[in-house]
C-alpha cells in the first residue's frame, strides 16, 4: 500500500536516554506516547521535555531544554555527582518497514 494509500497516521514521542547501572549502562530508546496529530504529539513532545523523570540521574538538581529542530529537544539534567541529558523526538510511525516490534515475528 502506498502512503497515499494509508489512511491512518499515527504520532509518536520517543525518549533516549541512558539506563541501567555500572557496565550495564546502554542508550536506549522507548515511544511514550502515541497520538492522532502530529501537532498533538507536539504538545505532548514538550510536555515531556519538562516532566519526564529519567532513570538517571536519580537526584534530579537542575534541567535546561534545548529544541534542536522542529519536534526534537535534547534535556540536560544535573545530578547530585554528574549530569545525564535525554532527547525527546516526535516521529510518525511508519507501518512495514521492519519495526523492532516485528523483528522476531
Amino acid at each position: 500500500m502506498s502512503r497515499a494509500q494509508d489512511p491512518v497516521t499515527v504520532w509518536c514521542v520517543l525518549v533516549e536516554e541512558t539506563i541501567g547501572r555500572g557496565e550495564g549502562q546502554r542508550w536506549a530508546a522507548e515511544e511514550v506516547g502515541s497520538y492522532n496529530t502530529r501537532d498533538e504529539a507536539l504538545s505532548a513532545a514538550e510536555r515531556v521535555t519538562r516532566e519526564y523523570q529519567p532513570q538517571h540521574p536519580a537526584f534530579e538538581k537542575g534541567r535546561k531544554v534545548y529544541e534542536l529542530g522542529e519536534g526534537s529537544w535534547m534535556v540536560r539534567l544535573r545530578g547530585a555527582t554528574m549530569d545525564f541529558h535525554f532527547r525527546v523526538t516526535v516521529g510518525k510511525h511508519v507501518t512495514g518497514q521492519g519495526a523492532p516490534d516485528d523483528a522476531h515475528e
